[in-house]
Order: structure tokens, then C-alpha cells, then sequence
């Protein structure tokens, strides 16, 4: 577990040096940069579709079902950050080659989960998808702040502008849950800070893209936020961060109280016996 830790944090500065090599040539940036995050975005709507798939399969789901989630856990975030936006036709409306990729990933998870699991040990809790979802959630938190911040003809403000890539990153995932009839993982905190990262990053994201002055800092925003969320979200597994629950002492005596309550209350209004004359 310790090894696993540390292999995780060299891949966060790994992708640190990464991000500093791509600013470092400014010559090449705006391709370089376009490409990266293009691909990165390609990497997260496969992952995500991967995830969500799997996640209707173990649910019972036949195969639409399985590519229905995988649809909306991979690009539902976005589509809810467009309608938020009043950015319409929907994205993956008019372009199909998102679209495309998550029907194959959700059909090809469908039918070759086993063989994967048996020829290369990829489960949906395993360290290649770790790695994906994180690429992945980190290149649409700052896709989706900055197709915010940059939104022609409107003044987004900062806080919206996070919120836009925080739905990007995690609404879809937030659905999938839904519709498999489980805890929605950004709503609780059984697990690690998932959600958290992603508007974090987002917001550094938004703050560079937005304090550039003459010269925006688009290709430092982007990077510099999406680098917050891998780090973030790999200081988060490797050390258990969750942000604050609510005391599970008092849930259990308020819902005793309400349950009280609702006893009392049930019987004052049931009718009463006749008396006997």
C-alpha cells in the first residue's frame, strides 16, 4: 500500500513537470495545449463511460441500460453545464465523436469486462482507472470553467464559473449513481474527496484565466487547475481526506426524535373508539 502511494505521488509530479515543460515553450503553446487537453478530454469521457457501464452492469442493467449510463455519466456533466449556460444545440449534438466514443467504451465494457480482468487486472477500482477518472476529471473541471469564463457576449462571474466546471467533472457521475440506486459518491463521505478537487481546480483555473490583465493566462490557468486536481485528488486517496460528515450520534437521535414525533402525532389523529352509553 505504501509502494502504491508513492507511485501515485511520482505521477503528480510527473504531470507537474509535464505542465511546466508545455508553459516553458510559448512558441508552441496554443497547438500544444489544444492537443493535450483534447486528448485528455478523449481519456476522461472513455474512462467515465468505462465507469459508468460497469457501474449499470453490476446494477442488473442489459445493454442499453449500460449504455444509457455510460452515456450520461461520461457527458451528462457537460450537457448540464450548457443548459446552465443556455449554450444551445448541446455540445455532442452537433459534434459525434464523443457521443461515438462512449457507446463503443460502454458496449466494449459490457462484453469485455472478464477478458480485461483476466488478461490485464483492470477493475473499476484498480490503478488504470484511478488514473483515467483523475486525467479525466481534471481536464473537464478546467474545460468546463473555462468554456464558462470565456462564454462570448456574457460576464460569468468566478463562483459560476467553478460551479460550470464542477458539474462537468461530476454531475454525470452524479446520475449514474441515481439511476443505479446508490449514495451519490460527491454527496457523502464514505469515500475520499472526489468533488472537492475539481471545484478547487476549477477555481484556480477561472482566477488565472481572469487576472491576466492585457495578456490572459488561458494556457496557465488550464494547466495550473488541472494539476490542482490530480495532486488534490491523489493527496486525497493516498491519505483519506473527507471533508466533515455530519455526526452519525445526532442523525440517529434527531431521527429518533422525528420517529417519536410522527408516532404521536399519527395517533391524535386516528380515530377515537366509540364510548360506551
Amino acid at each position: 500500500m505504501k509502494g502504491r502511494k508513492a507511485q501515485r505521488q511520482r505521477l503528480a509530479l510527473i504531470a507537474a513537470l509535464v505542465c511546466a515543460v508545455l508553459l516553458s515553450d510559448r512558441e508552441r503553446q496554443a497547438v500544444t495545449i489544444d492537443r493535450t487537453f483534447m486528448a485528455a478530454n478523449y481519456v476522461g469521457d472513455a474512462s467515465f463511460a468505462f465507469t459508468g457501464s460497469l457501474a449499470a452492469g453490476l446494477a442488473g442493467m442489459d445493454l442499453l441500460g449500460c449504455n444509457l449510463v455510460g452515456f450520461i455519466t461520461a457527458l451528462g456533466g457537460g450537457t448540464i453545464r450548457d443548459i446552465m449556460l443556455g449554450r444551445t444545440p448541446i455540445f455532442w449534438t452537433t459534434m459525434y465523436d464523443e457521443a461515438l466514443l462512449c457507446i463503443v467504451i460502454s458496449t466494449g465494457a459490457f462484453f469485455g469486462l472478464p477478458y480485461l480482468a483476466n488478461r490485464f487486472g483492470i477493475t473499476a477500482e484498480g490503478e488504470f482507472v484511478f488514473w483515467t477518472d483523475t486525467v479525466g476529471l481534471a481536464a473537464f473541471a478546467v474545460l468546463g470553467a473555462r468554456v464558462a469564463a470565456c462564454l462570448p457576449d456574457h460576464h460569468v462571474h468566478a463562483g459560476a464559473c467553478a460551479l460550470c466546471g464542477l458539474s462537468t467533472a461530476c454531475f454525470g457521475g452524479l446520475v449514474r449513481d441515481i439511476l443505479c440506486q446508490k449514495p451519490p459518491r460527491i454527496l457523502y463521505a464514505e469515500h475520499e474527496m472526489y468533488a472537492t478537487p475539481a471545484l478547487l481546480g476549477a477555481l484556480v483555473c477561472v482566477w488565472l484565466l481572469r487576472s491576466g490583465g492585457e495578456r490572459p493566462l488561458d494556457v496557465e490557468g488550464m494547466l495550473l487547475g488541472a494539476w490542482v486536481v490530480i495532486e488534490l485528488r491523489v493527496l486525497a486517496l493516498n491519505h483519506g481526506l473527507r471533508l466533515p460528515s455530519f455526526p452519525p450520534e445526532v442523525a440517529a437521535q434527531t431521527a429518533r426524535s422525528f420517529e417519536s414525533e410522527l408516532e404521536s402525532a399519527q395517533g391524535l389523529l386516528s380515530p377515537r373508539p366509540p364510548m360506551a352509553s
